[in-house]
């Protein structure tokens, strides 16, 4: 626990030094990110009610640093870590973010450790893996303990703009693998997945205009599996991604818009039977999950937020017929500049085989505050890279 004290403490000294000696001719642009995620939980499961007083799991801390290069081009360094959720194995504090970055107006390349692309877009609930089944390409490797698992990778991403709302992405990534036996190597940082995506995305500095279409793209994800023998093409797990978004009321003041997602994870023909989390990642399944949202902007800021969600899933090439649904509702109320007020109530159920996998249904309701800051010193550059973009945004 000291270890852990130490670090954040070391980090917090770090950010006060760059602050109190910035120099705008020669030092970076300083930039601090934070976001706190706290919520008194009450489950119930099968009819047995338990509760958390405090689940601040997803809060964490970014630092980054951005430099002019010699050319058009500019660096980027971010270090952050998250509280994971209470039930993982990750120990108190996870690095979910240490990268390095160069970028112009058109191309970006990306190294490091950050969030690996398996989803487009984001949804209006409280924390991002409130709806992973259904929202985030699941990894194979993992054993289903940890959601970070799904979320989190080392990459090594190109992305390219075209008119400053075309993008194209290719990345090739290492999802966290759960060892089994024969243990593998804790070190192994092997390539084991690989895509691409072609995304239309209205600029954050447009997004006011209120354009009926606000994004629609398209995902491929490529696992690599581990079967000696195979080709190369027969050993790949492959899954498409699709998604839009569109403004149903693009109203300055009463907006409402919708998102939707779906992924088709092909599979492997064999698995006609799930059995436990590697079976149901293997098998072929397809997820939709969708959303609309009504937010109130009082004078030009957002002030009430009401959504209602929904995902279904179900396995085609089962014997025994197997699905799963989802429906969250929340509310949200801003309580001052970036401090929030939300209420949550979720409920999940599952049959057939995932029965193996996941309890038979689940209701959990949520009270919570969420309180962000984004700031930065010596500023040099436009907002296209704020930390918090890095984060999962409740208000999307």
């Amino acid at each position: 626990m000291n270890f852990h004290i130490n670090t954040f403490a070391i980090m917090s000294l770090f950010v006060f030094l760059f602050v109190g000696t910035t120099n705008a001719q020669v030092d970076p642009e300083i930039q601090l990110g934070a976001r706190g995620v706290v919520s008194f939980n009450t489950d119930i499961l099968n009819q047995q009610t338990t509760t958390a007083v405090n689940d601040f799991s997803d809060t964490g801390l970014l630092l980054g640093f951005r430099q002019k290069l010699y050319n058009k081009f500019r660096g980027q360094l971010v270090i952050g870590f998250q509280f994971p959720d209470a039930e993982s194995d990750l120990g108190q504090l996870f690095f979910h973010q240490t990268f390095i970055k160069i970028e112009n107006q058109t191309n970006i390349l990306k190294l490091g450790r950050s969030r690996v692309r398996s989803a487009l877009i984001e949804f209006p609930t409280l924390r991002d893996d409130d709806a992973l089944e259904f929202t985030d390409v699941l990894n194979p490797f993992s054993s289903g303990e940890n959601t970070e698992d799904h979320q989190y990778g080392n990459v090594l991403e190109y992305a390219h703009i075209f008119k400053q709302r075309w993008w194209i992405r290719l990345h090739g990534e290492h999802f966290t693998q759960t060892p089994v036996p024969p243990a593998r190597s804790e070190t192994d940082f092997s390539l084991n997945a690989i895509g691409a995506s072609f995304q239309y995305r209205v600029p954050e500095t447009q997004r006011w205009n209120q354009p009926f279409l606000q994004q629609i793209g398209i995902g491929l994800n490529n696992f690599i599996l581990d079967q000696p023998g195979a080709a190369f093409v027969d050993r790949l797990l492959k899954n498409i991604t699709a998604s839009l978004v569109l403004n149903l009321k693009p109203d300055p003041i009463h907006f409402v818009d919708f998102r939707a997602q779906g992924i088709l994870n092909y599979g492997l023909s064999r698995i006609q039977r799930i059995t436990d989390f590697a079976t149901m990642t293997r098998a072929r399944s397809i997820a939709v999950f969708s959303s609309v949202r009504y937010l109130w902007r009082q004078y030009e800021r957002p002030t009430l937020q009401i959504a209602v969600s929904a995902g279904y899933k179900y396995f085609p090439d089962l014997t025994q017929p197997s699905n799963q649904y989802q429906v969250v509702g929340n509310v949200l109320y801003r309580l001052g500049d970036n401090f929030d007020a939300i209420v949550q109530i979720q409920y999940k159920q599952f049959s057939g085989d995932l029965l193996s996998v996941y309890d038979r249904n689940e209701t959990r309701i949520q009270f919570g505050f969420v309180y962000s800051i984004d700031q930065s010193w010596n500023n040099q550059f436009d907002d296209r890279d704020s930390l918090l973009n890095l984060e999962h945004g409740y208000i999307p």
